[in-house]
């Protein structure tokens, strides 16, 4: 048998993926509100958190204005654990999403 590991910041590049297929989400940027948040892990727009094969996963994300928050926030909980699963076998206990902000953008002028 082979032993592998996984590192953080691959697991973050799946959320992310998973996140870029999402109509009118994004990972929130600049979300710290202390400067203990600046230098700990609890200002990034994601963290994973394992424990053996259980992942829990935490977003911080930006939606669209117009666009129902609790509809944006189940669909990135959805596609974040089946890409993460798919992509790796292991199990997502959860994914839990924080609406940090809500984005209007300007139509464009024609």
């Amino acid at each position: 048998m082979v032993d592998y590991d996984l590192s953080e910041s691959a697991l973050v590049s799946l959320v992310t993926l998973a996140l870029e297929e999402q109509k009118g989400v994004r990972l929130a940027q600049g979300t710290a509100r202390s400067v203990g948040e600046v230098f700990s892990r609890r200002g990034r727009p994601v963290r994973v958190e394992r424990d053996g094969d259980n992942l829990t996963v935490d977003l911080n994300l930006s939606v669209e204005y117009g666009r129902s928050l609790i509809e944006a926030a189940r669909e990135a909980q959805r596609a974040v654990a089946e890409v993460i699963t798919a992509s790796t076998g292991l199990r997502v206990q959860a994914v839990n999403v924080t609406v940090v902000a809500v984005e209007y953008k300007e139509p464009h002028a024609a």
